[in-house]
């Protein structure tokens, strides 16, 4: 026997090299990808929840704005609103239609122009870290 006979076998490891970095670029793809995603939803529900809150408003306000005053109506005077019966249907309908559309929001301001038959209601939506705000008005107008 030679000394050539018992030499150990080499190991090709040539193949392995770069396995490395394609693993890092395959992991940088996936995040990424998976980060645009993550954007593009918070993004859409942010445009979302904006439209609903606005939405929402603008119903309320409309259902304030038909709690005409019975008394102005008979005497053909321009509308006025009774104010209790305004805040009162305009907080109702903000708070149907909160859980109507599933979201989180609550009622920040409702403002009754009693003289000139005008309801502004402004509601806010939280969603997470993020809250969008809405503002509705509408008017009350008479029938000739």
């Amino acid at each position: 026997m030679t000394g050539e006979d018992h030499a150990p076998a080499t190991v090709d490891r040539c193949d392995d090299r770069g396995s490395g970095l394609v693993a890092g670029i395959a992991f940088i793809f996936a995040f990424t990808f998976l980060g645009l995603v993550w954007v593009a939803r918070d993004v859409d529900r942010g445009i979302s929840n904006q439209s609903a809150a606005t939405s929402i408003a603008f119903q309320a306000a409309r259902s304030g704005a038909q709690a005409a005053s019975v008394e102005a109506v008979r005497d053909g005077d321009h509308v006025r609103l009774d104010a209790d019966a305004a805040t009162a249907a305009a907080g109702g309908t903000a708070t149907l239609l909160f859980g109507s559309y599933g979201v989180d929001g609550s009622i920040a301001a409702i403002e009754v122009d009693d003289i000139d038959g005008k309801v502004t209601v402004t509601v806010r939506i939280a969603d997470g870290s993020k809250t969008v705000s809405g503002v509705g008005a509408a008017e009350a107008v008479g029938v000739s």
